[in-house]
């Protein structure tokens, strides 16, 4: 029980600085679209006469591009910037589900052209909530906090989100369902684009290069120092090897 009190103290005291509540509210109906499509695709394709394995099918063509697009997004974030990347992406996002809801599963081509435009532009919007806590928090403990309070708000979306499509689906119809929820995505989006930490975020200035965090040097000074002056007396035969010092990549590893 004396645990207990600290930690929601905790998740108030950072619901109380400055942005992180709409940061995080707007980042969790940004993500609806994400968390909800599953189900509402199917909800969509059965009610038209669909089969589950077509329903499946198109949920793994929407799954499959949100995969490819999530990495190119977050560089492209890197670069120009969240609101440039991230507002522009939900739109064509929450347009490709709607071409989706609006033109059905008639003509197949479509239906899955327009699920994986809707996948592939999904904005990266939890990994930008994640690199603008340390801006808005500033203290390591309390991003700690506010990456717990995120995970515990995730598993809220993801309850809350399904019951929200069957909501609108008995109101309304599983279209509208689809259409509802990415029109909240693109506000989500908005809400968070339109912040000032948001606004001011720039990344970390550093080498790029293609194989990401897995280009790390080869070997490091103090390595080469110990390797170099390993048995001393023992004469040199052959001219020792360049060592490499700087951009030479080495495989990524685990660990």
């Amino acid at each position: 029980m004396a645990t207990e009190a600290p930690a929601h103290g905790g998740y108030l005291d950072i619901l109380r600085a400055p942005h992180a509540a709409r940061l995080l509210a707007g980042t969790l109906v940004g993500r609806l679209p994400n968390g909800t499509g599953p189900i509402a695709m199917t909800l969509f394709v059965r009610d038209l006469g669909g089969s589950y394995t077509l329903a499946g099918g198109l949920i793994a063509a929407y799954g499959v591009s949100n995969a490819v697009g999530q990495p190119l997004l977050g560089r492209a974030v890197d670069l120009k910037g969240q609101p440039r990347v991230q507002l522009p992406a939900a739109v064509l996002s929450a347009l490709g589900m709607a071409l989706f809801a609006l033109t059905g599963i008639g003509n197949l081509a479509l239906a899955y052209a327009a699920v994986v435009v809707a996948g592939l532009f999904t904005p990266p919007l939890e990994g930008g909530l994640r690199a603008l806590w340390p801006s808005v928090l500033g203290r390591e403990d309390r991003v700690h906090r506010a990456y717990a309070l995120d995970a515990v708000a995730q598993e809220v979306m993801f309850t809350v989100g399904p019951l929200l499509v069957t909501l609108l689906v008995a109101l309304r119809s599983p279209a509208a369902a689809l259409l509802v929820i990415n029109v909240l995505g693109v506000v989500g989006a908005l809400s968070v684009v339109l912040s000032e930490p948001s606004r001011a975020w720039r990344s970390a200035a550093r080498e790029a290069h293609w194989l990401g965090p897995c280009a790390r040097p080869a070997s490091s000074p103090s390595s080469a120092r110990s390797s170099s002056s390993a048995s001393p007396s023992a004469p040199s035969r052959s001219p020792p090897s360049p060592t490499p010092t700087t951009g030479a990549p080495r495989p990524c590893t685990a660990g």
